[in-house]
């Protein structure tokens, strides 16, 4: 039995509001990230007053800061025509439901796809000029741990300087990390399927997706930090699912019956299901082949042009590259031919 993807709402979610006419849910992806995050506080910084309260506070704002960057793409998906109806909720970010598709301008729908980190670009805002007004500095540092509150700072100066973070934290990620099901991999899908096709930009995003996922691991490695390793699944398995919708969608495309005569497909011996990993891997040997084939194609021609110049003006007329040419040219086919007699 397959899993369930993690934007399957029914599957992996719970029901908290409706916003706006927009149902809200909460992946639980986000409850045990916070629980675990409060936890690690609460154990590492144990003889701290308060530290279990602060914790929770920032859960909390995390929580209404990942609702107000879904917010922002639901108002701008119904702005450009969408029409949204289920917001879900996990911890960098979220995913809405019924979006502007593809068959929409490229511009709405990446309009839709950056709504949401610049929501938390303009909230990071908000708070910094707070903070600058009364004579403190917001926290840019990524690593800034927002548990540790300076003791001649306000509750309220303390308050703006964990939004910021948060708010900021969301902007970096989602801006800048070119994975799904994060923004920046929505709008590499975008752009991509805007100038060479929808199929050709998920591709794209999936292959970005598998770049961040190493980046995140080594990180999490380097860093020693658990979190690293959690959103590096995450994005394996958006970036799995997203294949998986991509060959659904080619096959429907398919035939139900072949051709007039022949045996009709669903009498066809079932053929054993492969991976999208294995059928990536054997498209891109196909594609280096097709490569290796063009490039030998032009060697010939090459090669064809410069026996007719040696004829014409004999070797004094080449160049020493041309020469050089010729010998590597005259290599590659001794060892093909002995390649191919061992």
């Amino acid at each position: 039995m397959d899993s369930p993807a993690l934007d399957e709402p029914g599957r992996w979610s719970l029901p908290i509001c409706r916003i706006l006419g927009v149902r809200v849910r909460l992946h639980a992806l986000f409850l045990v990230v916070a629980l675990g995050l409060v936890l690690r506080a609460g154990f590492s910084h144990g003889d701290e007053p308060g530290i279990w309260c602060a914790a929770l506070a920032i859960q909390t704002m995390l929580l209404f800061s990942v609702l107000l960057h879904e917010l922002a793409h639901v108002a701008t998906a119904r702005l450009v025509g969408g029409q949204p109806d289920l917001i879900l909720l996990w911890p960098l970010g979220g995913l809405v439901r019924h979006e502007p598709d593809a068959d929409s301008p490229t511009g709405a729908r990446f309009l839709v796809a950056a709504a949401g980190p610049m929501a938390n670009l303009l909230a990071s805002v908000a708070c910094a000029l707070a903070l600058f007004a009364t004579g403190l500095r917001p926290p840019l540092d990524p690593f800034h741990d927002p548990l540790m509150a300076p003791a001649e700072m306000t509750s309220g100066a303390l308050f703006l300087s964990r939004l910021f973070w948060i708010n900021w934290i969301l902007f970096l990620f989602n801006a800048l990390v070119p994975a799904l099901p994060l923004d920046a991999g929505e709008c590499v899908a975008v752009l991509v399927g805007s100038r060479a096709g929808e199929r050709a930009g998920t591709l794209a995003a999936v292959k970005a997706s598998l770049c961040a996922l190493l980046g995140c691991a080594v990180a999490a490695v380097a860093l020693n930090d658990v979190l690293g390793l959690v959103l590096a699944a995450v994005i394996w398995i958006s970036a799995r699912h997203r294949m998986a919708r991509l060959e659904a969608v080619d096959a429907d495309y398919l035939p139900t019956e072949a051709f007039p005569g022949s045996v009709p497909l669903e009498m066809a011996p079932a053929v054993p299901a492969r991976s999208w990993w294995t059928r990536y891997r054997e498209r891109a040997a196909a594609r280096r082949l097709e490569l290796e084939v063009e490039a030998r194609r032009r060697d010939e021609e090459r090669m064809d042009g410069l026996l007719e110049k040696l004829h014409r003006l004999g070797r004094d007329g080449l160049s020493a590259e041309e020469r050089r040419f010729m010998e590597l040219f005259a290599s590659r086919c001794r060892d093909r031919q002995s390649g191919s007699r061992g």
